[in-house]
């Protein structure tokens, strides 16, 4: 059994009875960073367009953080946030002031502005997003991903707002296009993709056909990711991403990055009413039931500090 995780939902319920729905404001607990690691961030040659936040060590080299000013936590004007150390040869660290909770070592680097007030409860953030990855992955399917020659065909329930996904991480390993159906342009589709390794053909697929939606890839299961080219946001919180070439536009969450790829700060990934997602009375307790398609226009009621324990297995 897996031990209890803490997390800290942005929610909105709706009236009474049982029919609830969680907003998901997936970068809220690292203030819309671009690129958060539950632990270290390493790199080389490279850069992420928007703020980074790594619980751990940032150590980069020829390398460029937040060059186009998509600051974490608004005016408070967070470029990165580092529970470790930060290590920068050659490069910088732009359009913002920098947190490092141990000590710092810039060579042939500007060093930025440096913040005392650490603004992230790491260990929050951790199970924030364990969390979720979980309770997304819980979710009954509204469509479905199919085998369509050597591509993928993925048909959603026809009504727009929400459609949910499973997919196995083998169907697109091996996949080189997207066949769409019965999608709403603007809709949010969230992949739940099983499997201890998540990959897109090693690049080898255009994204494009994705530009127009809201996306989020849910790798809840994988302890590794070689995403790259990719359109739409990763949640992937137990797996390090070592690739070494390519881009992906949207937020991205991992526990380890260890990789060249390029981080853009477009195609963030928009709050969202997610029904069937509601923390359970009494146990606070994120489950998964039918997501019916459509959204339900609600303000966010906050941040609400909860527990998730694991829940029934997962659908044969």
């Amino acid at each position: 059994m897996r031990a209890v995780r803490p997390i800290v939902l942005a929610l909105a319920v709706l009236g009474g009875g049982t029919a609830h729905a969680a907003v998901l404001n997936l970068m809220a607990p690292v203030g819309g960073a671009n690129l958060y690691a539950i632990h270290d961030v390493s790199a080389t040659s490279s850069d992420v367009e928007g703020a980074v936040v790594a619980g751990g060590n940032v150590t980069i080299s020829s390398y460029s953080i937040n060059h186009n000013d998509k600051d974490a936590f608004g005016a408070d004007g967070y470029a990165l946030v580092a529970g470790g150390n930060l290590t920068l040869q050659g490069g910088s660290i732009e359009n913002g002031k920098a947190y490092v909770g141990g000590t710092s070592a810039l060579t042939w680097a500007a060093t930025p502005a440096m913040s005392t007030q650490n603004p992230v409860d790491f260990a929050a953030a951790a199970g924030y997003y364990k969390g979720v990855a979980d309770a997304l992955s819980h979710l009954d399917p509204t469509g479905a991903v199919t085998r369509l020659w050597s591509g993928v065909k993925v048909t959603g329930g026809g009504q727009g707002g929400v459609d949910v996904f499973d997919v196995s991480s083998d169907l697109f390993a091996n996949s080189s296009s997207w066949t769409l159906e019965q999608l709403v342009p603007g809709q949010t589709l969230v992949f739940n993709v099983s499997g201890q390794a998540g990959t897109f053909n090693n690049g080898g697929i255009s994204f494009e056909p994705l530009s127009g939606y809201n996306v989020l890839f849910n790798f809840y299961e994988a302890t590794s990711v070689d995403v790259r080219g990719v359109i739409g946001s990763v949640l992937a919180p137990h797996a390090t991403q070592t690739a070494n070439w390519g881009v992906i536009n949207g937020d991205v969450i991992v526990d380890t990055w260890s990789s060249t790829v390029q981080v853009n700060a477009n195609h963030y990934f928009n709050p969202v009413d997610i029904a069937g997602m509601k923390l359970d009375t009494g146990g606070d307790t994120p489950s998964g039931h039918v997501p019916e398609p459509g959204s339900v226009a609600l303000m966010l009621a906050g941040l609400a500090a909860a527990g998730v324990a694991r829940r029934r297995h997962r659908r044969a």
